[in-house]
């Protein structure tokens, strides 16, 4: 996923509430839908953030869906049409937005919004994650193959001290962020040359405490819960 994360920590003994997925638990079973698309529209810029990549969109909405892609004007213009329990992979740039709709023709819930998804910052905060035991790869660094699938990331400080970025293989942990020489110092740009499915961790440069956990995943697009469901009809 074509992705700019920014690393934000708290002032000292503060936390930010977060999403389950920022500390590696799984997603809320169920969300609620927004019931109105944002002001918000593409705005890629003359030098996008990172070079271009891919979105992954899996429905697990349970009903047909429409993938738009929102101009700068605001209209949307559909670029994919995906069956329920399907996957779809989109080309994509920093700052482009993108909306996801029910295909429910005839149906009160046709057209209801059920995504809207901006590429780009991903903010990394102190989010009072379970604190896992850090534990060193201990190996050189990695060198991508030849032919690997593209999908980068930039790393950005914005926490105002040093932090250390890692590649978490389910085991261990890889430092990426080795030639920065005592961390990334803050508004420090780090991209990266990851994969699709890759996982990263944030940590304190100095105390090696975890802030966040980011995984370059799918964007799912869910069912809404009952309640916003019945709203959505009155």
């Amino acid at each position: 996923m074509c992705v700019l994360i920014t690393l934000l920590a708290a002032a000292a003994g503060s936390t930010a509430r977060c999403e389950p997925t920022a500390c590696g638990q799984a997603p809320a079973a169920s969300a609620s839908c927004p019931l109105a698309a944002s002001s918000a529209t593409s705005d890629v810029g003359p030098q996008p953030t990172v070079q271009p990549s891919n979105l992954y969109f899996f429905n697990a909405a349970g009903v047909p869906v429409t993938i738009s892609y929102v101009a700068k004007d605001g209209s949307e213009t559909t670029r994919a049409r995906l069956a329920p329990g399907l996957r779809r992979l989109l080309p994509s740039l920093s700052g482009e937005v993108w909306r996801v709709r029910a295909l429910q023709p005839g149906h009160p819930l046709d057209q209801q919004l059920l995504l809207e998804h901006r590429v780009g910052i991903v903010q990394i905060k102190d989010c009072d994650c379970p604190q896992p035991e850090f534990v060193d790869c201990q190996k050189p660094p990695f060198r991508r193959p030849p032919g690997t699938p593209n999908d980068p990331v930039a790393f950005e400080n914005h926490a105002g001290a040093p932090l250390d970025l890692f590649y978490w293989n389910g085991t261990c942990e890889e430092m990426i962020s080795w030639d920065a020489v005592g961390g990334v110092q803050p508004a420090q740009r780090k991209p990266i040359q990851s994969t699709h499915g890759h996982t990263f961790r944030a940590r304190s440069a100095a105390s090696r405490h975890l802030l966040m956990q980011h995984t370059l995943a799918d964007l799912v697009i869910r069912p809404c819960d009952d309640e916003t469901r019945r709203a959505a009809v009155r």
